[in-house]
């Protein structure tokens, strides 16, 4: 019996023996996991900031471009207001001939008259 035991006890420190390489390997993955879970958590953070950094310079994009949509308005107005200026320019210029012309037919008029009157008077 005592050699009964004895296998019995030897099987027992076996079974021990592999419980403690088993209890062993899962505290390696645990250790193993634990490690990568804190390599995500380091990589979250990372995206987390970037995503910051990201939301900041997509509104300073937003507000260039706000700036930029102003300036052209503004630019577009001032160019608009010098068409209208041109225009204006043009109306009074040809207003002007106009007034040239009608000015030169009323003097050539008058020359063509005092042209007839005196060259009656030296008919005569």
């Amino acid at each position: 019996m005592e050699k009964q035991i004895l296998e019995l006890l030897i099987g027992l420190d076996t079974e021990v023996k592999g419980m403690r390489g088993d209890v062993n390997d899962l505290k390696s993955e645990t250790t193993s996991i634990r490690s990568e879970m804190t390599g995500m958590k380091t990589e979250m953070g990372s995206m987390k900031t970037e995503m910051g950094s990201m939301k900041t310079e997509m509104g300073s994009m937003k507000t260039e471009m706000d700036n930029m949509k102003t300036e052209m308005h503004e630019r577009f107005n001032t160019v608009e207001a010098k068409l209208d200026g041109i225009g204006g320019q043009f109306e009074l210029t040809n207003e002007l001939r106009m007034n040239d012309f009608d000015f030169i037919d009323n003097k050539v008029n008058r020359l063509e008259k005092e042209i007839f009157i005196m060259k009656s008077k030296s008919n005569r």
